[in-house]
C-alpha cells in the first residue's frame, strides 16, 4: 500500500509541471490525498492550504524582481510532497493495522485475518485482551491520530 501512496504523491508532483496548472485544483486533490494517508490533522495539509498566489505584492510591481509567485508555490508544494514521500519510506503509514500490531503477534494477526480460521478460534485470541486494550483498538478505528495521542 505504501508504494501506491508514493505513486500518488509522485503524480501530484508531476502535475506541478503541466502547462495548464491550476493551483486551487492541485491543492484540493493534494489535500484529499494527504488526509487519506496521514489523517486530517497532519500539518502538511495546513501548509498546502496556505499556498496562494499573491498578485498584490509590491515585488510584482518591481520590474527587477526575482519573485515569481506561481513558481514559489510550486516549489513549496513539491517540497511538502517530497517530505511526505520520505516519511512514508522511512516511517511507513500509521493505519489501523499498525495499531493492531501493538496488541497481537504476527501469528495472531495472521489467524485473525485468515478466512480458514474458525470464528471460535478468533474469539479465543481476542478474549486474551484486557478491556482497556479492546477500547484502544476500537478507538484506533475511529480516531485518525489515536496512536499518537495515547
Amino acid at each position: 500500500m505504501e508504494e501506491k501512496y508514493i505513486q500518488l504523491f509522485t503524480r501530484q508532483i508531476e502535475k506541478l509541471d503541466t502547462e495548464d496548472f491550476d493551483l486551487e485544483a492541485w491543492k484540493s486533490s493534494t489535500i484529499v490525498l494527504l488526509k487519506k494517508v496521514f489523517g486530517a490533522q497532519d500539518p502538511k495539509i495546513e501548509q498546502i492550504e496556505k499556498l496562494k498566489i499573491d498578485y498584490s505584492s509590491w515585488t510584482l510591481r518591481d520590474s527587477n524582481a526575482k519573485y515569481k509567485p506561481i513558481e514559489t508555490c510550486k516549489k513549496i508544494g513539491k517540497e511538502i510532497l517530497l517530505s511526505a514521500i520520505d516519511e512514508i519510506e522511512l516511517l511507513g503509514v500509521n493505519d489501523n493495522k499498525t495499531a493492531l500490531k501493538a496488541f497481537f503477534s504476527e501469528g495472531q494477526l495472521d489467524k485473525l485475518k485468515s478466512k480458514d480460521q474458525k470464528i471460535e478460534e478468533k474469539k479465543a485470541i481476542i478474549r486474551q485482551l484486557k478491556k482497556n486494550e479492546l477500547e484502544s483498538i476500537v478507538l484506533s478505528l475511529f480516531e485518525e491520530n489515536y496512536s499518537s495521542s495515547k
